[in-house]
């Protein structure tokens, strides 16, 4: 065929033709879709399950027709050969030639005489060198009323041991706190919840990075924020901003919160990141020819391997694309050593992050966060027993906790919602108006509107409020301007409720791009809502005193699901949302508890969306209110949504007012909450 020997002529003599038209459908990736077909096929007929190591191989068996266990093998027509040379022809043309040669001819060396190279051991020797420095691949550090005792119910000197362990601590690996039962401070009160978000949100923002990185754009994000404050009527906008981004506040990344199924023992799990920019091993062809410029996540660093010879090259020559801590992973997998299996079992043990409260937490921890032979410390434990393949350290050194140069009140995100806060509680307000409906719904801004309301008349809140770019309704530039504008919020219901009252806050965690030093996918990451809320609301002056947890079941999502059942590939599904308890006063009870209760279904069978609304919570959600709420009081609901508030309030015989800002909402809640009734609207 004329094409073939166009392309013939680029190589070796020696090329056999059979081997040389696999390898260009290979590059080309083109038919790929049939392969997946194939492997769909076989998985459902024989009832089994394949990781990307073995798809990786199989992959390779497919298209070069080597023995393999399910005889996969591709099959071609002449139509499809002659489709994929033209564009391979078409890519020798349009980008650099050499490269792309270079990449075919190395592929064909590794398949020949039926081999697939296999890098594995010598990159885990390479990368093993380099991780002396460290001490500790996993650290679990576990947190009692005894030690909190010993360090003088001191929470500065718990966020200490967050920074000073973190040179410690291996790169990309897990800090895990166990918080072991309630703390209570030297006055008796419950603050574990309140220690829990200090140090959740102080791993996050303890480092203050002032190198250079190109993606943060520094004075576009100042002066993002300024005009944000500035139509918030906040004085000092330039200020405030340029302060905030005097560096990049960075530390360790929130992972989850594992929570056990009597409420006994909370898990918080944290990643260490990093800028590293030292040079990392191709996996492909073991060279360390390569450029960086781009980011898969917040500072972890993604390497293009620039060598011409490379056997992963794309189909346009582009170099292959990889991180350190990905690599790793995956070397790992290959490796194939079964102290990483993680069994059935264990999976579903854990396959939720509310777990029961029986399971041994620190064989799933060391499993699920380290790989074999790695060191873990365990801080704060008495001697076990265990028997594991990785290096047990107990850690027994109260050093760690000795007080850092930083606490969690000198964070800059702190000092700026405190400074912020400052303005706000200052406005004047015009509190005249009296409520006589005992339903009332507004459309209206309640951070504003609740300044009219005369006081004495609000004596319980609870709300769901907009999820940071969770919905079409609820945008913002970043997370910083979210906080603030719910901070703003929640000042204005803090005016507005009796003293000795609560405030009943759902909140869920969210995955998403926080945007507040980088506007791209790279800041894409589990971002700590309910905890960011406790920091604002604490700011305000309520009183942590309580999280129920709203446990949703068995959720039907996927996003965390993995067939890659082994070490740092497994994550739990996130079932439950914060429902935190928040009194306006001295409350010194803990009101934490566990509810199980299902979300609300709002596709029908028909695939319409019979609440007309994109996240409505359930009405049982809101009877959690019943034993904080007066009958002699509204109940406050400054999110209204659908309306499932008022409508609790109309069937339980409360008073109640509510606000929705948006006219087709506001409209629904009208319906929802009085279907024919004629009533009085407040409209714009």
């Amino acid at each position: 065929m004329k094409k073939i020997n166009e392309i013939k002529k680029l190589l070796p003599n020696n090329i056999e033709e059979c081997l040389l038209i696999s390898a260009i459908f290979d590059v080309s990736r083109k038919y790929d879709n049939m392969f997946v077909k194939e492997l769909k096929k076989i998985k459902k007929n024989m009832g089994i399950t394949i990781d990307t190591i073995e798809r990786n191989k199989l992959r390779k068996a497919y298209y070069y027709s080597l023995p393999n266990k399910y005889n996969l093998k591709f099959l071609y027509t002449d139509e499809q050969l002659s489709e994929v040379l033209d564009d391979f022809i078409a890519r020798l043309k349009n980008y650099n030639s050499n490269t792309i040669i270079a990449s075919l001819e190395k592929r064909i060396e590794d398949v020949g005489s039926n081999r697939v190279s296999d890098n594995t051991r010598e990159w885990l020797i390479q990368y093993n060198k380099r991780r002396e420095k460290w001490d500790y691949s996993l650290l679990i550090l576990n947190i009692n009323q005894e030690l909190f005792s010993k360090l003088n119910h001191s929470i500065d000197k718990l966020t200490s041991f967050v920074s000073n362990t973190y040179e410690k601590l291996e790169n990309y690996r897990y800090l895990t706190i166990v918080f072991d039962g309630d703390l209570f401070d030297n006055v008796g009160k419950n603050v574990t919840w309140q220690i829990i978000y200090k140090m959740s949100v102080f791993a996050e923002n303890f480092i203050q990075f002032k190198d250079k990185f190109f993606p943060f754009h520094k004075e576009k994000q100042i002066k993002r924020l300024s005009e944000f404050l500035k139509e918030r009527n906040i004085e000092n906008y330039d200020k405030l901003s340029s302060d905030f981004y005097n560096s990049i506040s960075c530390g360790f990344k929130f992972e989850d919160c594992y929570i056990s199924s009597d409420i006994s023992k909370k898990i918080l799990v944290l990643k260490k990141i990093e800028l590293d920019d030292t040079n990392v091993l191709c996996p492909s062809c073991m060279t360390s020819i390569q450029q960086g410029n781009s980011y898969p996540e917040m500072f972890l660093r993604s390497w293009e391997c620039k060598n011409p010879k490379c056997p992963d090259r794309s189909k346009s020559g582009r170099g292959k694309r990889f991180d350190e801590y990905g690599t790793y992973r995956y070397f790992k997998l290959s490796e194939g050593n079964k102290n990483n299996i993680i069994s059935d079992d264990l999976y579903k043990s854990w396959h939720r992050d509310i777990f029961d409260t029986n399971l041994d937490y620190i064989d799933y921890l060391i499993k699920s966060y380290a790989w074999n032979s790695e060191k873990i410390g365990l801080v704060n434990y008495k001697k076990i027993n265990k028997k594991t393949d990785r290096k047990i350290v107990m850690v027994n050194d109260m050093n760690l906790f000795k007080l850092s140069d930083i606490t969690y009140n000198n964070l800059p995100i702190v000092k700026l919602f405190n400074r912020i806060h400052d303005q706000i509680t200052n406005e004047e307000t015009l509190k005249s108006e009296k409520l006589t409906n005992e339903l009332n719904v507004y459309n209206e801004n309640s951070s504003i509107y609740l300044r009219k309301i005369a006081s004495n008349q609000i004596g319980a809140a609870i709300t769901s409020p907009p999820y940071y770019n969770a919905r079409e309704y609820s945008q913002w530039d970043n997370l910083i301007m979210y906080l603030i504008d719910m901070m703003i919020n929640a000042n204005s219901v803090y005016s507005s409720l009796i003293n000795n009252s609560y405030y009943l806050y759902n909140i869920g965690d969210i995955v998403s791009e926080d945007n507040v030093y980088v506007n791209s996918n790279m800041s894409k990451h589990r971002i700590q809502l309910g905890f960011l809320s406790c920091m604002f609301f604490e700011i305000i002056g309520y009183n942590l005193c309580g999280n129920i947890i709203w446990d949703k079941g068995e959720v039907q999502s996927k996003r965390n699901s993995t067939i890659n059942l082994f070490s740092g590939y497994i994550k739990p599904v996130n079932c439950y949302e914060h429902i935190f308890v928040f009194n306006k006063g001295k409350d010194l009870n803990d009101n934490s508890k566990i509810v199980k209760i299902s979300p609300v279904i709002k596709i029908n069978s028909k695939g319409e969306n019979k609440y007309k609304h994109t996240a409505p919570y359930p009405v049982e959600l809101v009877s959690q209110i019943k034993s904080f709420a007066l009958k002699n009081k509204y109940i406050l609901d400054p999110f209204l949504g659908s309306g499932t508030t008022l409508v609790w309030c109309r069937d339980n015989k409360y008073k109640g007012i509510g606000f929705e800002l948006n006219k087709d909402y506001y409209n629904l809640c009208n319906e929802n909450i009085f279907k024919n009734e004629k009533v009085n609207e407040k409209e714009d």
